[in-house]
Parts: structure tokens; C-alpha cells; sequence
């Protein structure tokens, strides 16, 4: 007979060391939505519960409460304890959570990391919470050691039964959602198919809508799924459906008052790391200066210049008019390739130019732009390596400075003779903005004679914030001392194009990838929350056209530009001036200068959809952002996010299969 001590422990080990793990579970779920402002729980909750039972039934491989079963079961949580403070780190810097395809460019990742990064609560919680588990498993497993268990078949049974009621319970619930959420724009689609809720709001398309609606093990389930897809054989419904949207677009030019201004240009596109709208001024930035106050003839800046995305994402945005999401294009590249005719250095070398070269101030392994780039189009990418600079390191922070790296790249960057296109990412202002940098220190000293002057331009004309704290006002000081090295590279490409006689033969792009989110800069001299996505000062970032033909009846330079425009807008405005036949099927924005830029909308995964006056992270909760706003606009701006997601359905496909090299 099985005494009464005993029967009161009675499979106790069986419920209780399962159940734990699923509150804990659960409870470091809570945590990482609570700290990403996603609410409590995911809206799928019970699809999230259901992968947790996946993990239960691997856990049902050893006996319950035992070193190994508490070993296992602490490792599965601490992955959930690491994806969270990941999470919670990447959603504070760039607006979004980690996706599995963010491991590929776990080099980049690690080179560009900044302790000042970590949220450090978010760690200290997880952790304690992680450690509060393992202490409890240790504290029953040794107070239950003489409890009757279940037979291992009976576990089987169990364990088995509970996994199959929560998936389908999971399942069950989500494709009720499906059919009853499909989305309603068929009056302005061109594709045949309407989006359905698991369409729009996967992880392939916005990352963080479909995070809360099915938490992390959801997701994450369906994001190791998705990434581990290398695309095998197209379906002919798939097929057909691509190609009659790149047949709907093919050969598309827009029509602008400038459309075919700079027809036979050579073309440079200078994309700016980490500048932001503060950091051009009349003191210490004053060539670039003179562009953006209307001063310079042939330069417009575009006043209204919004972005927010990672600087591969921006570049390659630039190149293509596009980004695919579902991975990255390194990704792509290993499996399946990458076969882009519409890109604009494929475009360029169409239309005659014979040199079509990218160049980079850090290593050109950096993003695998070596090889992407190639891909995309470009003839060669020059990166460090191949500049004669004698004080070069490739050490991460330790930057050159982007007006020597041009400087000694001049005769490949501006070659004579030949018509080309020279892209050129820069390095300098990246940060960190904490690493004494002696090629800056006549800009320094210049900073700081000069600072008295620059701080009463600041309060006069702007409502910047200069920091007070004495290392933020270092670290200020260090990141406009590198923006005046970037003026005067300017300066000199300009100056250089004009000894040989190549400015008016050619047109010029300037724009910035992203804000200066390093130190929190950006934030603190705006004045903004960094965890607001709607406020668009935080995404508010410099954007120049020149073209000589850009100017007023009387040659005056044109002031700035007041259309709303983003990264999308930088590759059709550039094949409008140039003329250059595009796809609209697969080109996302709309040139600057033709009436439809007013249908333009930023989309990332980290600002969510936004335009100068709405704002939506899902297309159903809009936050207006001007007063004059009507409901029309608001469907109007909704029609043209739904818009921006029929093209993206047809993107995805091109890239999932490569498209153009198997099936065009």
C-alpha cells in the first residue's frame, strides 16, 4: 500500500515541472512584449502556446524533473531569454525585432556593436527571471524524488494528445482569422489576388505586426521556416502571376517638368552614413550648406526627406527601387542567386555608360557588397583595400577619412574620357563618436574655435537641442568634426567635376541612409522619443539633387523641395532625369518632380508606413500627424501602402526564385 506521503505527491512531477515551464514561458513573453510596448500577449496567443507544447514533447525525451530535463528546459528558455533582450536592444536602435535572417550578417553585426546599445533592464530582468526558473526546477526536483511517475507510453500518450489539441486548436484559430480578415481594396488592386491577414501581416512583409500576432515561438517558428526555404521550382500560377506584372510596367517612363534634363549624363549617387537634418549647417558644413539653403545653382534639396532603414537596406533601395524583406540579399545571393536587369547599374550601362563602379570608404566584404554589388550590376567595388592611403586600418571606428578615400580614388571614381556611374557609400560619421580619431584633429580644433558661433546659429534659427553633459558634448562635437570632412569631400568631387569640365555632364545624388542613432544622438539633439515611430523628425534626414538644368527661368537656384519623399523616391527620380526606362511593377516610389510623388509612402519594418501626415504600423489604426487631415486622406493613404504590398508580393516571388535568370 502506497503511503499517504507519498500518494499526496502522486504524479506530481508529471503537471508540475511542464506546467512551470509554460508560465515561465509565458511569463518571459509578457516581459519582452511589455518592453517593446506590444502590449501583454500575442493575439494568437494560443497559436504561441501550441509551439511551446513542440518543446514540451522534446522535453518528454527525459524524465521529468530530472538534471537533464532541468539542463534542457533551462537551455529553451535562455534562447527565449537571449531573443528577447535581442529584441529589446534592436527594437530601441532600429525600430524592429530580430528576424533569423539578421545571423547572416553576424560579422557586421558584431563589428558595429556598442555596449551603449544593450538595454541593460531588459537583461537584468530576463536574466533574473531565467535564474528564478532553474532555482525552482533544482528546489522540486529534490523535494519530489519519491513521487510516482507515469510510464514512459502513458507520457507519450499525454504529451502527444496535448501537442495535437493545442495545434489544432492553434490552426483552428488562425484560419477563422484568415477568412474573416481578408483585406477589402479590390477597386484598386492590379494583381489577381487579394491579400489575406497571413499574407499582409507575415513576417516577410511587416516583421513586427506579425510578431504580436503570433509571439516568439510563433514567429519564430514560421521565421525558421520561411528562411530556410531556398525556393526550389516556381509554380506556374506563380509564373504567370510575375510575369504579367513586370509585362503591366515594362518600359515605364516617368513624365515630370525635368523628365530627360540629364539624358547622356554620367551619374554620381553619394549616400551619407548616419547624417541626419541637424547635421548640415552654415558653420561647420557650409559647401553642403549652400545646397540645401537654395544657394547653389543646379542643387535642390528636398526639404522633406524621410527614412529609416539599416545602410545595405538604403543602398540597395537606391539601386533597385526596391528591397526584398523576406532575406537578405547576400542570402539570396549563396542560394539561389541574384539577377536584377532593372537595377540601375544595369540601366546606366544600357543607356552607354562603359564605367559602372561602386566604392566604399571600409572593407568591401562589409554586407558582402564584393559580390552583391557585382550582382546588382556594378563593373567592379572598390573598398579600402584598394586605396594607396598610407594611415588605412581596417579596424571597425578607426575611419579613414571619406575626402582622402576620394582624393586617391579620384581617377577611378571621375574617369576621363568614358561616360559612368560612381556610387560611393561613406564611413566617417558611422561612429562610435567616443574613439579619438587624430585625422580630425584640425577639424576639432575648428569645432571648438568656431562653437560660440555655431551655438548661436542653433538657438536662433533651429529648436536643436546642444547636449549639456560634458562626454555627449565630445561625442557631438567628434560627429560634426567627421560631417565637415564630409562637406569638403563634396566639395572636391563638385570642384574636381568642374576642372574637367564634367559638371554639366552630369547629375548628382546625395542622401542619407539613416538618422544618427549612435549615442543616441539624433534623439537627443531633436528632442524626440526614440520609441515613437510616429513622429517623423525622428526619421527626418538630408536629401540633394544637382543637375545644372535644375534652376529657375533666370538661372537661380530652385529652394527647397516640400514634397514628401523617402529612399524609394531616389532610384525613378534619377531614371526621370536621365531618362532612363524603368519597371513601375517593381519600382516602389516615384520621381520627386512627376505629380504622383504625392502617392508616395515610406514603408520599413522599423518605421512602420508613414507619409508627412499618417502614420500605421498594420493599415487599420492610423495616427494622424496634421490637423487638416479627412477621412479621405486617410483612405487615400491607405490605398497607396496596399498598393506598395501588391508590388512587394511580386518582388518576393522575383527573389525567391531569381526570377530573371530561371523563368524570364
Amino acid at each position: 500500500m502506497v503511503n499517504t506521503k507519498v500518494n499526496k505527491r502522486l504524479y506530481v512531477r508529471e503537471w508540475i515541472f511542464p506546467l512551470m515551464f509554460v508560465l515561465f514561458a509565458l511569463t518571459l513573453e509578457m516581459v519582452n512584449f511589455l518592453s517593446l510596448g506590444f502590449g501583454v500577449l500575442p493575439t494568437y496567443l494560443i497559436f504561441d502556446v501550441s509551439v511551446i507544447c513542440l518543446f514540451l514533447g522534446i522535453l518528454f525525451l527525459f524524465r521529468v524533473g530530472s538534471k537533464a530535463w532541468i539542463c534542457v528546459a533551462s537551455f529553451f528558455l535562455l534562447i527565449q531569454v537571449i531573443l528577447n533582450i535581442a529584441n529589446a536592444t534592436l527594437y530601441e536602435i532600429f525600430g524592429e525585432i530580430f528576424s533569423v535572417s539578421l545571423l547572416s550578417i553576424g560579422g557586421e553585426g558584431t563589428d558595429s556593436f556598442d555596449f551603449e546599445f544593450l538595454n541593460y533592464f531588459s537583461i537584468f530582468i530576463n536574466l533574473l527571471i531565467w535564474a528564478i526558473f532553474i532555482a525552482s526546477s533544482i528546489y522540486l526536483s529534490k523535494n519530489t524524488e519519491g513521487a510516482i511517475t507515469l510510464t514512459q507510453k502513458s507520457k507519450f500518450i499525454v504529451v502527444m494528445s496535448a501537442f495535437v489539441a493545442m495545434q489544432a486548436c492553434g490552426f483552428s484559430l488562425f484560419n477563422a482569422k484568415v477568412a474573416n480578415m481578408r483585406v477589402q481594396a479590390d477597386s484598386v488592386r492590379t494583381l489577381d489576388d487579394p491579400y489575406t491577414d497571413e499574407e499582409l501581416w507575415g513576417n516577410t512583409l511587416l516583421k513586427n505586426e506579425s510578431f504580436k500576432q503570433f509571439g516568439t515561438y510563433g514567429f519564430y517558428a514560421k521565421n525558421i521556416e520561411e528562411f530556410l526555404f531556398d525556393g526550389g521550382k516556381m509554380s506556374e500560377e506563380n509564373q504567370t502571376k510575375v510575369a504579367n506584372a513586370l509585362k503591366s510596367g515594362e518600359n515605364y517612363y516617368a513624365q515630370s517638368k525635368y523628365s530627360g534634363i540629364g539624358e547622356g549624363d554620367n551619374l554620381i549617387v553619394l549616400m551619407l552614413e548616419s547624417f541626419d537634418a541637424f547635421t548640415i549647417d552654415p558653420i561647420y558644413t557650409p559647401f553642403l550648406w549652400s545646397m540645401r539653403a537654395g544657394e547653389y545653382a543646379g542643387a535642390q534639396y528636398m526639404d522633406s526627406f524621410y527614412a529609416r532603414n539599416k545602410t545595405n537596406i538604403s543602398e540597395e533601395i537606391s539601386l533597385l527601387g526596391h528591397i526584398a524583406t523576406g532575406k537578405l540579399y547576400s542570402t539570396y545571393y549563396d542560394n539561389v542567386g541574384l539577377s536584377a536587369p532593372y537595377s540601375l547599374p544595369n540601366l546606366m550601362r544600357n543607356d552607354g555608360a562603359t564605367a559602372v563602379n561602386y566604392f566604399h570608404g571600409y572593407k568591401k566584404s562589409f554586407y558582402d557588397r564584393e559580390n552583391v554589388n557585382v550582382a546588382l550590376g556594378f563593373d567592379k567595388v572598390y573598398g579600402i583595400e584598394d586605396c594607396t592611403i598610407e594611415d588605412k586600418t581596417d579596424k571597425f571606428g578607426d575611419w579613414i577619412l571619406d575626402s582622402e578615400y576620394i582624393k586617391n580614388m579620384v581617377d577611378t571614381f571621375i574617369p576621363n574620357g568614358q561616360r559612368f556611374y560612381s556610387q560611393y557609400t561613406t564611413i566617417s560619421t558611422h561612429g562610435p563618436y567616443d574613439f579619438d580619431n587624430y585625422r580630425i584633429s584640425d577639424n576639432m580644433q575648428y569645432i571648438e574655435d568656431n562653437f560660440d558661433k555655431y551655438t548661436q546659429y542653433v538657438n536662433t534659427y533651429t529648436t536643436y537641442n546642444i547636449p549639456t553633459d560634458k562626454t555627449e558634448l565630445r561625442k557631438f562635437k567628434q560627429y560634426k568634426a567627421f560631417a565637415m570632412d564630409t562637406d569638403k569631400m563634396v566639395q572636391y568631387i563638385f570642384e574636381t567635376l568642374q576642372e574637367r569640365d564634367l559638371l554639366d555632364k552630369t547629375t548628382i545624388v546625395i542622401f542619407a541612409d539613416h538618422n544618427a542613432f549612435y549615442s543616441n544622438l539624433c534623439y537627443d539633439i531633436k528632442g524626440t522619443d526614440k520609441m515613437d515611430s510616429s513622429n517623423i523628425e525622428n526619421n527626418h534626414i538630408p536629401c540633394i539633387i544637382y543637375n545644372d538644368k535644375l534652376v529657375n527661368e533666370d538661372g537661380s537656384p530652385l529652394k527647397p523641395n516640400e514634397n514628401f519623399c523617402s529612399t524609394y523616391d531616389i532610384y525613378p527620380t534619377i531614371c526621370d532625369l536621365l531618362g532612363l526606362p524603368y519597371n513601375s511593377a517593381i519600382t516602389q516610389g516615384y520621381s520627386i518632380y512627376s505629380d504622383d510623388i504625392s502617392n508616395t509612402v515610406f514603408v520599413s519594418s522599423g518605421a512602420g508606413m508613414i507619409n508627412k501626415d499618417i502614420y500605421t504600423s498594420n493599415i487599420k489604426d492610423f495616427v494622424v500627424l496634421n490637423d487638416q487631415i479627412t477621412d479621405e486622406d486617410i483612405k487615400k493613404f491607405e490605398i497607396n501602402v496596399l498598393k506598395y504590398y501588391q508590388k512587394q508580393e511580386i518582388v518576393e516571388l522575383i527573389y525567391q526564385y531569381n526570377y530573371f535568370k530561371n523563368y524570364a
